[in-house]
This record gives structure tokens, sequence and C-alpha cells, in this order.
């Protein structure tokens, strides 16, 4: 492990002057913070005060099309938990905590365990319970997203949260656990092809240190603090490259919590876009209910699906059923993210980009006139030809890559790898080939 660990490619980043300061000195990420909290306050503003049009409102714009649907889904899959060190949020939890009670958030490691489908889940779970009910769901089957107002509320109703839990708990807790958007990120990051990490203790303690490390082994679950390189500069902080998706194989400490995430995010982002189209007809009520009931129909089958693919799996290769339930789940992660990347971040800036930036800069007092379309039209055709055909079936291609080199983890024996991974791998082929299938016939493509 050692050899692998020196062959692998980093960067000292304190080796270079500038990054050297902006990770070390004390006031470059406050100065950050004061630029995103006025951003953020603004935003809030423009929601109660601007537009009721969501095209054009700053906040809506600022928020959904640029923040949630790109810079933190492209952002993710590139660099990890990059966004944390920007965050508004996170700026308001680190200085409201000053005058909180500083109590320990109850650890995974302590206490009683919650067992669900037959494995031990942890307060994590409390992110992926927060993304469902309170992020995902009110955002878009509750129609959140298109009302400015609604949106002020939200986003207000979840500072106080924030500023609440930040008054009991250390440690940036909400960014940690409660956070709607935190269980994403590190589940998410694990496809990142880079990371940050440190190789030695730095004498500060790190805020991720509930995986058994008194310094920043890991990206899981890091706030971006900066505890550990403005208190400590002498310490070396390095970018590494990984490949795609290998920190989802090669855990250390592996969570169930964070692989039941990954398939509620399989069931949110392509199932619910399809089965809800086909659970709805049987809902007797009308809105919300039209669109929550499926919401929750498609993340019940998709666990359901799951747990079967896995069962059979564990049944004829004769795996433990809580190890495979724990690193199996990754390899519909990739489809996932590939899904609202092909069928929504990237089409919305390729036929829509233009008006987006006039929006977000007009909303802060900047005259833009950009066309509404980023690209051309033979543009867009080529985009929407590759999306129906090539890039959904790469994303199915590299969750096959992680299951395989996970099945290998688990056990030596190839023939057991892959009757274990066989019921996963078909299950994915299948709902793949009925959600594009969908899509096409709806003439999506």
């Amino acid at each position: 492990m050692a050899t692998q660990d020196s062959t692998r490619w980093k960067l000292s980043l304190t080796s270079n002057r500038l990054l050297q300061f902006l990770l070390t000195n004390r006031y470059v990420q406050p100065t950050v913070h004061v630029v995103s909290v006025s951003l953020f306050a603004w935003a809030l503003w423009t929601a109660f005060t601007g537009t009721s049009n969501p095209n054009e409102n700053f906040a809506s714009v600022a928020f959904f099309s640029v923040w949630w649907s790109s810079v933190m889904l492209v952002s993710l899959v590139l660099f990890g938990r990059v966004w944390c060190y920007v965050c508004p949020m996170g700026a308001i939890v680190r200085f409201t905590q000053r005058f909180g009670l500083e109590r320990h958030f109850p650890m995974y490691s302590t206490g009683p365990k919650l067992k669900l489908f037959g494995v031990s889940l942890s307060v994590i779970m409390i992110s992926a319970a927060v993304f469902v009910v309170f992020g995902r769901m009110p955002m878009y089957k509750l129609g959140v997203v298109f009302d400015p107002q609604l949106i002020g509320i939200y986003f207000l109703g979840f500072t106080a949260l924030a500023v609440g839990v930040s008054l009991v708990y250390q440690r940036q807790a909400f960014c940690r656990y409660v956070c709607p958007a935190t269980g994403v990120m590190s589940v998410t990051a694990r496809l990142s092809p880079f990371e940050i990490r440190q190789n030695a203790d730095t004498g500060v303690q790190c805020a991720t240190l509930e995986y058994k490390s008194d310094y920043l082994s890991t990206d899981r679950r890091c706030v971006s603090c900066m505890k550990c390189t403005t208190q400590n500069p002498e310490r070396d902080v390095q970018l590494r490259a990984r490949w795609p998706g290998a920190a989802a194989v090669r855990q250390r400490i592996p969570l169930p919590d964070e692989a039941l995430l990954v398939i509620i995010l399989w069931a949110v982002f392509p199932i619910d876009h399809v089965l809800g189209d086909h659970v709805e007809v049987f809902v007797p009520f009308g809105d919300p209910w039209l669109s929550v009931i499926p919401y929750f129909a498609s993340i019940a089958a998709a666990i359901g699906a799951y747990l079967l693919a896995n069962a059979v799996g564990t049944w004829w290769s004769g795996l433990d059923w809580s190890d495979s339930f724990t690193m199996f789940a990754y390899a519909y992660l990739p489809y996932s993210i590939m899904y609202m990347l092909g069928n929504h971040v990237i089409p919305n800036w390729l036929e829509e980009g233009g008006a987006t930036l006039n929006a977000l800069f007009n909303g802060i007092g900047i005259p833009l006139s950009l066309p509404e379309a980023l690209a051309s039209e033979s543009t867009i055709a080529a985009w929407d030809w590759f999306n129906a055909t090539i890039w959904p079936w790469l994303g199915v291609l590299w969750g096959a890559v992680i299951v395989w080199f996970a099945a290998k983890r688990l056990t030596d024996v190839d023939g057991r790898a892959v009757r274990a991974i066989v019921p996963h791998l078909v299950l994915l082929v299948l709902t793949t080939a009925w959600i594009e299938g969908h899509l096409g016939s709806l003439g999506l493509f």
C-alpha cells in the first residue's frame, strides 16, 4: 500500500507561493466568506422584493440555475467538496458556533445502532432524511423552485436551523450532518479524480476526526474549515489524482448510510422522472400529492430493487450481506449523476445559458445582454444525439467498473465476484434502458 501511495501522482500545494498564501493565510477565507454571505443576503432580499418571474429573479437563478444544478454538481464530480470553502451557510455556522454550548454531536461509533435492512445506520442518515424530505421534495415537488418568495422562506428556514444547531454543537455539526447537501456531497465526491489530503498529524483537531484520524486524511466529511493549514502552515497539503470512483472502492470505513443515500439519489434523479409518470395516474388526489406520492414511490421502488439484487447476489456468491450492501451501491451513482448532467445541466446551459447569466449579473447591477442560447442549434442537436446514444451508457460502464473492483476487494475468487455483481449489473442495464427508452418515446432527445 505504501508503494502504491508513493507512486501516485500528487502535487504539493504548499510548495507554490500563491497557493501557500491562499491556504495558510487566515484572512483569505474570511474575505471570501464576506463576499459569499453578502451575495447570499442579497439573494434573500431579491427573493422577497424582486420580480416574481423565477427565470429573471436573482435569487431563483443564483440558488438553482447556477448553484444547485451547476456549481454543486459539476464541482463535486471534478473537485470533490470544494464548495464548502466558499459556502455562505458554512460561514454563518462557523461564526455562530463561537457563542454556542460547544457540545459534541453524537458520533456514529457510539451508542446503540439503528438497524435497517440488516445493516447498522448512524446519525449520518440525518443528512439523507433532510435531503429527501426537506431538500429535493420541497424544491421540485412542492414548487419552491418556481416561486421566488418561497425560495426566500425556504433558505431563511434553513439558515435558522443552521444557527440553532451551531449554537448547541461544535465543529460545524450542521455542515457535516444536517445540511441537505452534505450527504450528497460526501457520496458524489467519491467520483472526483482529485482529492486534497495531508500525510501527517498537524497538531490541529480536524473536523473529520470521527474517521479515526487527527489530520485531514480524507475529504469525505471535510468542511474546508482550513484550521489544518492556517493553524499549522508548516504541514504539507497535497492535491492527489486518483481514478474517478476509486474513493468509492477504497473506503477505509465503509458506511451503509452513504450507500443507502446513493440508492436514494438513483431514485430521485433518473427513476422518479420516469416512474412518476406511471404512478401518478393511480393517485386519487390532486396537488401536491400528485407529485409527492410518486416521488416516495420511486424511492421505495429503487430501494426494493436494490435489496432484491443484493439478496440474489449474496445468496449466489456467498458474500456478506452488509459488505455487499455497502460497497455495491456505488455502481448506480455514475449514471445518476450523468443523467442529471446530460438531461438538465448541460442542455440548460447550451439552450438558456445566456439568459441565465443575464439574470445573474443584472441582479447585482452589472448589465449583460447575451443571447439566450450559448450554443448554436447544430451544437445543441449534436449534444442531444450524444446524450441519447452514448452518454448514459458511459455512466453504466463507469458503474460496472466500480462495482467490479469493489467485489474484488471483498473476495479473491473471480467467480464469486462475478456472481455477486451480475444481479446489480442486470438491474442497472435494464433500468437504464427503460429510462432512456421512455425519454426517447417522449421526444426529449
